[in-house]
């Protein structure tokens, strides 16, 4: 029972020492290639204190930090992508529609009030045709060019076409 106890607090000091490294950094994708060199880190420094617990006559706890070797990578590797999917929300909105046989997407910058929309006809490939600023008024999202000006309420685009458009806020 001790040692089930000492595995679960070692686990949950791992889990938060983790997120709260993982949150102050903010991780952007773009610095996604970082895992090469992060869990190598945190594998290796509990090997590390997993060696000088050994060599300090305390063979229990170095047992726990050797297991504690893989399970903070396992951690990582589960922190990682919702700390990148946090950011990302933090500063995108973005949302699709189907029209005329086209896909599109609306991405709205928020920290600098922009937007950029893509359509594409094939998967994988797509053309940016619009950029514009991003106005918040009355709960409503306005996207504005120097020729157009369309709006977004409750997830619907309004001014695209004569039509109302429903949005899947992605």
């Amino acid at each position: 029972m001790k040692r089930i106890l000492q595995i679960l607090i070692l686990f949950i000091i791992d889990f938060l020492v983790i997120w709260i490294w993982f949150y102050d950094i903010d991780p952007d994708p773009s610095i996604s290639i970082a895992v090469v060199i992060m869990y190598p880190l945190l594998f290796f420094i509990n090997l590390l204190a997993g060696g000088i617990l050994w060599i300090t006559k305390k063979k229990n706890l170095s047992r726990l930090f050797i297991i504690n070797s893989v399970v903070s990578v396992a951690i990582a590797s589960f922190l990682w992508p919702n700390a990148i999917r946090r950011h990302q929300n933090q500063i995108w909105i973005s949302y699709s529609f189907h029209h005329n046989a086209k896909n599109y997407n609306i991405s709205i910058h928020k920290p600098d009030h922009t937007f950029m929309m893509t359509e594409s006809v094939n998967p994988g490939s797509s053309t940016s045709f619009l950029e514009g600023v991003c106005n918040y008024e009355n709960g409503k999202i306005i996207l504005k060019t120097d020729s157009t000006r369309y709006s977004i309420e409750h997830n619907v685009l309004i001014g695209f076409t004569k039509n109302k458009i429903p949005l899947k806020k992605e």
